[in-house]
């Protein structure tokens, strides 16, 4: 491994992410320390299912990931995602909270939303 790279293990997939150096700082500055680095690093896939509701468990099965070897993921871990993470949207500011793009595939759900938004 040259000196311009460095390995974290994601924590809820054991996957090895090979980092830049810019990368690596970027996550090191934000945990504060190596050890905190090391013991929190989520990897992208994992962390998008987790933000979206899934448990640890079901993130591994929808990973395919069989590591039996992989402890339990701190709650405190867990909970910070949910204020760090950029997947997590916010509610929509008009108060309607659909998702317009499923209404493609649905010609009667996209007639009752043609009809809502025009009332």
């Amino acid at each position: 491994m040259s000196k311009k790279t460095k390995k974290l293990k994601c924590i809820v997939t054991g996957r090895v992410l090979v980092a830049t150096s810019d990368y690596y700082a970027k996550k090191l500055e934000k945990a504060g320390d190596e050890e905190t680095l090391h013991n929190t690093y989520i990897c992208k896939e994992a962390k998008r299912l987790i933000t979206k509701g899934y448990d640890v468990s079901t993130t591994r099965d929808m990973l395919d990931i069989k590591d039996s070897t992989l402890g339990d993921i701190p709650d405190d871990v867990i909970q910070s995602l949910g204020r760090d993470s950029k997947y997590i949207k916010a509610p929509a500011a008009t108060g309607m909270n659909f998702n317009i793009v499923n209404a493609r595939t649905d010609p009667k759900l996209h007639d009752l939303l043609n009809n809502l938004r025009h009332e």
